[in-house]
């Protein structure tokens, strides 16, 4: 069972009950929109569930539902937006209860094969034709679910096509009919000509468009919230991985086990130095799907956002993604010669979204509470840098509630160790707050 938050308990009850066939839920990042949809899954007696959602979160989507879920048999089948693109087994038969869009932005783009795929939309360019076809993965589910922190990354033009497929009573023009695209850009949008066409510069008679959608989408920022929200809140990151151990390393895993088993996360300081190896290949195999769960969160909404790992080579990793998607970066190391230089850039600039910080160098004396969002990739075997570490964006000057996330390589021994570490920090923030 799901124990929700008052505002929590409100959008499950709005995605149930919102009139239309989609409804929107926009929450600002962190607020569970997660839970709050299995909520009204479990409201509207949902027995077989799609869920389609960036790669990075398959597996964290898997686990809520086994997490959260009421207990009674439900087929619950989690796809990526790629597999869905690629004619996955999601296309194949059958009927869903309800159909959960994650990270809804995805289908802002009304000529791309996932929108097309997934929303049925046959001519993107004006409704000639009907916008559903018969492979359109939203009809063939009763209830649909739109969730995102971003519903308009740059401009109205982006919400037409879950409006006018999902919402289409939101939009209506004067002849009753929803507005086609181009119709909806002239109302909505300000636009401006290149040459070869119209650009959109912005937004018009967005009044009017939040009035119109206001019975389809729900969205509450953080301000609005605050009052039910603890100061700090801990929770699991599971990332998904390809990574395979060698078999000398692996077999280091029992001694982990053991030590988790004696002491909890206290008795692993103690073996650090004897399983140095597979914490250091541990380390390395969540590189790729913590990277693509960073890009994934800022095209979410998270604006800026704080990742501790333990080994310098991880962060370098880290970082030459990061470098190569063009997001702007800074990083704290022990090798780092000027700390203030990288800690200033994180704060001021706008553009520097991402603080890497090796946890013993940056996990002390710095003040990192322009962000509110800390994910412990790799995390220390001492207890006490590891609740060092998650105060840097939990302290004096935040105004928000702080989410840290604790990642851990699915499956595997590093979740015994990342819910030993969760427990641990919820011990001490208890004791303290």
């Amino acid at each position: 069972m799901i124990d929700l938050f008052p505002y929590q308990v409100e959008g499950a009850r709005f995605l149930a009950t919102a009139p239309s066939k989609g409804r929107l839920l926009a929450d600002e990042p962190g607020l569970g929109k997660t839970a709050q949809a299995i909520a009204a899954c479990d409201a509207l007696g949902a027995d077989r569930v799609m869920v389609v959602c960036p790669a990075s979160v398959v597996e964290h989507w898997r686990r809520e539902f086994t997490r959260f879920g009421e207990g009674r048999e439900q087929y619950v089948n989690v796809v990526s937006y790629d597999a869905v693109s690629r004619g996955a087994e999601a296309l194949q038969g059958g009927k869903w209860d309800v159909l959960i869009l994650d990270e809804a932005h995805y289908l802002k783009n009304r000529t791309s094969k996932r929108t097309r795929v997934i929303l049925g939309i046959e001519d993107p360019d004006e409704s000639t034709r009907p916008l559903l076809s018969p492979g359109g993965l939203i009809g063939r589910a009763d209830h649909v679910l739109l969730l995102t922190g971003t519903p308009t990354p740059n401009h109205p033009a982006e919400l037409w096509p879950a409006l006018h497929t999902l919402m289409p009573d939101a939009i209506l023009g004067k002849n009753g009919k929803p507005l086609p695209y181009h119709g909806f850009v002239n109302k909505f949008c300000k636009t401006r000509g290149n040459g070869f066409g119209i650009v959109i510069t912005g937004g018009k008679n967005l009044p009017e468009l939040r009035e119109r959608i206001a019975p389809f989408v729900l969205r509450r920022k953080k301000d609005d919230v605050l009052k039910d929200l603890p100061p700090i809140r801990f929770t699991e990151l599971p990332l998904s991985s390809e990574f395979k151990m060698p078999p000398e390393v692996a077999a280091l895993v029992p001694k982990v086990a053991a030590a988790i088993e004696a002491h909890g996360v206290d008795g692993l300081n103690a073996i650090a130095s004897h399983v140095a190896t597979l914490r250091r290949f541990t380390g390395l195999a969540k590189v790729a799907p913590a990277s693509a769960w960073i890009r994934d969160a800022l095209d979410g909404g998270i604006e800026k956002l704080v990742v501790f790992a333990y080994h310098r080579e991880v962060l370098q990793a880290l970082t030459v993604d990061a470098a190569k998607n063009g997001i702007g970066y800074a990083c704290l190391t022990g090798a780092t010669t000027d700390r203030q230089e990288e800690v200033d850039r994180f704060k001021n600039s706008g553009v520097c979204r991402v603080f890497f910080g090796q946890i013993q160098a940056a996990g002390v004396g710095i003040n990192l509470t322009v962000a509110s969002h800390l994910v412990l990739l790799e995390q220390s075997w001492v207890p006490a840098e590891n609740e060092q570490a998650a105060m840097r964006i939990h302290r004096v000057g935040q105004n928000n509630a702080c989410l840290v996330r604790v990642a851990s390589l699915a499956r595997s021994i590093d979740e015994r160790i990342s819910r030993a570490v969760i427990r641990k920090l919820e011990t001490i923030n208890a004791l303290w707050a």
